[in-house]
């Protein structure tokens, strides 16, 4: 059984753009989504184990330049 999460993320200044490419490339994410609102992006995320989330995914999307802030939101 897989895990899935959304990812909230918070851009500062002008980086949407290269942060949403630079995040498609990172193993696991299924689809970046640029939204309006609180948040600056939406990730989709799926991976085999939560470690596989914490570990890989999330440690390499808060090193993305640009990103200030993120929230996990896991499916249920």
């Amino acid at each position: 059984m897989s895990v899935g999460a959304f990812i909230l993320v918070d851009v500062v200044g002008d980086h949407t753009r290269s942060c949403q490419q630079t995040l498609s490339r990172i193993h696991g994410v299924k689809k970046v989504y640029t939204v309006c609102g609180d948040h600056d992006l939406i990730v989709r995320v799926e991976v085999d184990t939560l470690e596989e989330l914490r570990d890989e995914c999330l440690a390499r999307i808060r090193c993305v330049e640009g990103i200030t802030k993120t929230t996990t939101c896991l499916e249920l």
